[in-house]
C-alpha cells in the first residue's frame, strides 16, 4: 500500500512537468513565426521559344525571348536572330524580324506538303545554334460541327452554379487512320457601334451636310484570341470521333455578346509529342488559381542547343494544318448596349435639315471665339429631343461618340468589316 501511495504522489509531478515543457515549446514556436521566403526564385535567362508552321494560315510566327526570374517577371524579346524552317528534303523557309523577338514568314500553302517533316533552326546574336526535332505535317479533318449552349457555371465565391453564359462546343469526326491527337483554339470577333452617326463634316474651310447619315465610323469590329486552348485525344477509342468537346465559356454580361458576335473555331491535328506538350499546358492552366492544385509538370521542349544539349530550353515548335468554322450569335441574352462613351460638343438649333444648313453651321463654327475647334475634319451629328421635338446640329469637339474606333476598351478595333462577316 505504501508503494502505491508513493506512485500516486510522483505521477502528478511528472505530468505537470510534461505540460510545462509542451506549453513552453509552443510559445517559443509561436514567437518565431515569420513569413516564408522560398530560396527558389526561378531560373533566369532561359531561352523561350513558341512557334509553329501551320498550313492554312497566311502568316507563320516564331517568338524568341528570354525567361525572367519569378521575383522579377518580364518579357525579354531576343532580337537579331537568324530564323528558318527546314523540311526533310532540304528546302528552307526564311523568317524575318517583324518586331523585337517576333519572326514571321508568309509561305505559299502549295509549298507545304502533307506528311513531310519540318524543323525549326535558328541562331542567336551570341552565335548559339538551336534546332527543334522534326514534326510531321498532318492533314486536319474539317471541323465536324460547332455549337453553343446557354449554361450556368460554378461560382466559387458563392459556392453555387450562378454564373450564366454561353458554353461553346465542337465535335470531331475524322477518319480512323488520321491523327488521334487534336488541339482547338478560338478567336472572338464582335461588332461595336458608335453612339451617333455622322451627318456632316467641317474641313476647315467649308461644311458639308448630307441627308443620309454616314456609317463610315459607326460600325467597328474587334478581334482577339479567346483565353485558353483545348486538347483532345482519341488514342484509346475505336473510332476517331468525339462529341461535345468543351471550348471557351463567355459570360452573359460580356459586352462582346450584346450586338453581334462570332467565334472562329480552329482545329489542328497534332503529332504525339506536340499533343503531350499542349495537353500538359492545358492541365496546368486549368488547375492554376484553384485552392488545391498539382505541382506544374516539367513540360519537355523539343528544342535544344546543338552544341550544348544539356541547356534547358522552354517552349515547343509544332507543325500542323488548320481547319476552321465560324459560329455567329446575335445578342443571345437580349441586352442593351450601355452608352458609356460621350463627346464634348457645341450645338446649333436646327431651323432646317439638310444641305441648306451648311452656311448657317459654317458661320456658327467660325463665330466660336473662346472655344477651341479641333484640327479638321470636325464631325457633325444631328439629334432631336424626344420630349419637346427640338432638333440640333452638334459639332463634335472630341470624336469619342461618333468614331467607334475610339470607344473606351475597344482600342485597336477597326471599321473595316472582316471578310467572313455575315
Amino acid at each position: 500500500m505504501k508503494r502505491n501511495h508513493q506512485n500516486i504522489k510522483i505521477l502528478p509531478k511528472i505530468y505537470n512537468r510534461f505540460i510545462i515543457i509542451i506549453v513552453s515549446l509552443t510559445l517559443f514556436a509561436l514567437s518565431c513565426i515569420s513569413p516564408f521566403e522560398p530560396k527558389y526564385k526561378g531560373e533566369a535567362n532561359l531561352l523561350v521559344v513558341e512557334g509553329s508552321l501551320i498550313k492554312g494560315l497566311k502568316k507563320q510566327v516564331i517568338n524568341i525571348s528570354s525567361a525572367a526570374s519569378i521575383s522579377k517577371p518580364e518579357y525579354i524579346p531576343i532580337a537579331d536572330c537568324q530564323v528558318k524552317v527546314v523540311d526533310d528534303s532540304g528546302n528552307e523557309f526564311v523568317f524575318h524580324e517583324e518586331s523585337q523577338g517576333k519572326y514571321v514568314a508568309t509561305i505559299n500553302d502549295a509549298l507545304l506538303t502533307y506528311n513531310k517533316q519540318y524543323k525549326l533552326v535558328f541562331r542567336t546574336p551570341s552565335d548559339e545554334n538551336y534546332e527543334s526535332g522534326y514534326q510531321r505535317l498532318l492533314e486536319t479533318a474539317p471541323v465536324d460541327s460547332v455549337y453553343y449552349k446557354r449554361e450556368y457555371h460554378n461560382n466559387q465565391k458563392l459556392n453555387d452554379n450562378s454564373i450564366e453564359g454561353i458554353q461553346f462546343y465542337a465535335d470531331l469526326n475524322a477518319p480512323d487512320d488520321a491523327s488521334r491527337y487534336y488541339k482547338w483554339q478560338v478567336e472572338e470577333t464582335w461588332e461595336v457601334h458608335a453612339n451617333k452617326k455622322i451627318i456632316g463634316v467641317y474641313d476647315g474651310n467649308t461644311v458639308r451636310v448630307t441627308l443620309m447619315p454616314s456609317d463610315s465610323l459607326f460600325f467597328c469590329w474587334k478581334t482577339k484570341p479567346a483565353l485558353g486552348f483545348y486538347t483532345s485525344s482519341t488514342s484509346n477509342l475505336s473510332h476517331n470521333i468525339i462529341k461535345n468537346i468543351p471550348l471557351n465559356f463567355t459570360l452573359s454580361t460580356a459586352d462582346e455578346l450584346i450586338i453581334k458576335y462570332c467565334a472562329t473555331i480552329r482545329e489542328f491535328a497534332l503529332n504525339k509529342d506536340a499533343y503531350d506538350y499542349w495537353h500538359q499546358k492545358e492541365v496546368d492552366l486549368t488547375e492554376s488559381g484553384q485552392i488545391y492544385t498539382t505541382q506544374p509538370a516539367q513540360i519537355k521542349s523539343n528544342i535544344s542547343n546543338t552544341s550544348n544539349p544539356d541547356e534547358k530550353v522552354l517552349g515547343f515548335f509544332w507543325v500542323s494544318s488548320c481547319s476552321e468554322r465560324h459560329l455567329f450569335l446575335e445578342n443571345p441574352f437580349g441586352k442593351y448596349p450601355i452608352a458609356g462613351n460621350s463627346c464634348t460638343t457645341v450645338s446649333l438649333y436646327a431651323n432646317n435639315y439638310g444641305p441648306d444648313m451648311e452656311i448657317p453651321i459654317l458661320k456658327f463654327i467660325t463665330s466660336l471665339k473662346n472655344i477651341p475647334i479641333p484640327k479638321p475634319p470636325v464631325y457633325i451629328y444631328f439629334e432631336c429631343n424626344p420630349f419637346n421635338g427640338d432638333c440640333y446640329y452638334f459639332i463634335a469637339l472630341t470624336n469619342d461618340c461618333i468614331d467607334c474606333r475610339l470607344i473606351p476598351g475597344y482600342t485597336a478595333g477597326t471599321n473595316h468589316k472582316p471578310d467572313f462577316w455575315e
